[in-house]
This record gives C-alpha cells, structure tokens and sequence, in this order.
C-alpha cells in the first residue's frame, strides 16, 4: 500500500470513529441514538442518578428529582422536582441533551410531555438483576464509558456470586419485606426485591405471587408465620406493629424478636447498590441460622 494509500485510510478510520453513533434500545423497544455522547442529562429517578454516579459521569448530570440524595454530591445539582411531579419549564431551561426516567417510577404523561417538547428520553424497566445491570450498560453506552460499565457488571456479579455461595446451605428462613402497611404490602415473584431475599439466601414469602407488589391479609401473614420481618418504615418498629396486628405477636419472627430495619434506599432501588442490600439480608439470616443452631445445640 503507498504511503497516500495509508494516509487515505487512517484518515478514514479517524473520521468513522468521530462520526461514529452511539445508538442503543431502551427497555420500551425504542432506538436512541446519539453521534457523540450526551454532556448535559436529567435522571428522573434516585437509581438512574446512582447509576449515573456510579459510572463516573455526574458532573454530566445537570438534574435530578428531590429524593436523588445519593451520593451526596447528588444533591448539589438542580432539583427539577419529584419523580411524578417535575417542572417542566426548569427541565426546558436546563438545556437537556438526554433524560432518563423509569416506567415504574414516572409515568406515562411525563413521557408523553417530555416527548412533546423534543427531548430525547431513555426508559428503563430493569425487573430483576439482569434488568438493572442491563440498564447499568445501557447507560454506559449511551454517556461513552461502556468498558467502565461492564467493569462494574462484572464486579457486582461477582459480588453477588461470593455472597450465594455463602449462603447456599443451610437453613433458609421465610421473610416477609413490608413495603406497605395500608394497604399491607409486599414484594412478589417478578421483582428485583424478591431476588435480592433469594440471593441472600432466604424464602421471599411473596416468591409465589404474580403480582409485582401483591396485597396480603393480616390472616395470611399468620399462616405464612415468617421467621424474619424486614421493614422499610424506618418509623414503624416492633410495638407499631403490634398496635395495629395484635395477633401477631403469635408469629415466629415476633416471638423471637426478629423484625429488622433496613435503609429504604439500598433495598427499594434498582442500582448498583442491589448488591449492599443482598449483603445485608445475608447477615441477618447468618445470625438468625447461627441463633437456631445455638437453640438446637442447647436442647
């Protein structure tokens, strides 16, 4: 090849990688594509602005919902409002070249408006781990640090792997995670909670259920009787409990004294901090093995 041969080509090459676009599908289906990746983005939800953090690319972030508190740099941009209540005309001032919002946690008339006014909108839906490191490399690819995002995929996998390991054998108590008191609510079978309690190495007592956050009655608790009740009230505690469900100081995890809080924010997230939160469960459920095998030993 001559050397103006070469020269040709390697101009080539350069000039496909500057003009290279960036285009990947987001949970709905729809292509979004970009020729240079977004320097000015709005996350609609606190996991994509964790998400956003977490790849190294929140100084690209020009806007986040009032209950975006992590990492606490996060609170240092523009709150452009709630989740299902932001301001539109701050969101046009800020100049947005991608927004990202959820479908469980903004709604269908924010899209539809987002999209009136032009902006170009990605939406995740992640409904279990795969879905969340789905969106983890979907975002990576969209802000230009895919190599980044895949590494983090790897580690949380691995992670996530180290802890399943651990706790593969054993005694696997029943739990109930209490999102909701009224109505009483929990966590079912198609969820990224229900698998965050498997990978800890507990029964989701909702694991069964199709509904996403199925409904249960005061009397069905009693029946399931779960070893272990886990609460995202951080103002509800074991007397509250007990003022409005009498009888279940009648359950196995009331008896033994077996309700614990855990950090909202770990457990109800779909981002990279799923891992902390198995982690989490992971001890309590160690303890409470360690605690039944002390009560066997002693009989």
């Amino acid at each position: 090849m001559s050397n103006s041969l070469r020269l040709t080509f390697l101009i080539f090459c350069v000039a496909a990688q500057l003009f290279a676009q960036i285009k990947v599908y987001d949970d709905l289906g729809r292509e979004i594509e970009f020729e240079s990746p977004p320097k000015r983005i709005i996350s609609l939800a606190p996991s994509i602005t964790e998400t956003l953090f977490f790849l190294g690319v929140g100084d690209k972030v020009v806007g986040v919902t009032r209950y975006c508190d992590f990492p606490p740099e996060a609170k240092s941009k523009t709150v452009i409002g709630g989740v299902i209540d932001p301001n539109y005309e701050l969101i046009v001032s800020l100049k947005p070249e991608l927004i990202i919002m959820t479908v469980e946690g903004n709604t269908r008339e924010i899209f539809d408006k987002l999209s009136n006014l032009g902006f170009k909108i990605f939406v995740t839906n992640p409904r279990n781990f795969e879905g969340i490191f789905k969106t983890i490399v979907d975002i990576g690819k969209l802000c230009g640090v895919e190599s980044r995002a895949n590494f983090l995929v790897d580690s949380l996998r691995e992670e996530l792997e180290k802890v399943r390991r651990v706790n593969s054998k054993g005694t696997k108590p029943k739990i109930f995670v209490i999102l909701s008191l009224n109505p009483l609510m929990t966590a079912g079978r198609n969820t990224f909670i229900n698998e965050i309690v498997k990978s800890a190495g507990g029964i989701n007592v909702g694991e069964n259920l199709k509904q996403n956050y199925p409904i249960f009655s005061r009397e069905e608790v009693l029946k399931v009787n779960p070893d272990i009740i886990i609460l995202t009230d951080q103002n509800v505690g074991k007397d509250e409990l007990l003022k409005l469900f009498p009888e279940w100081r009648y359950i196995r995890a009331v008896k033994e004294d077996k309700i614990f809080k855990i950090d909202p924010d770990i457990l109800l997230r779909p981002s990279p901090r799923v891992v902390l939160a198995v982690k989490v469960i992971a001890q309590l459920i160690n303890k409470f093995s360690k605690q039944n095998q002390d009560l066997y030993e002693k009989r």
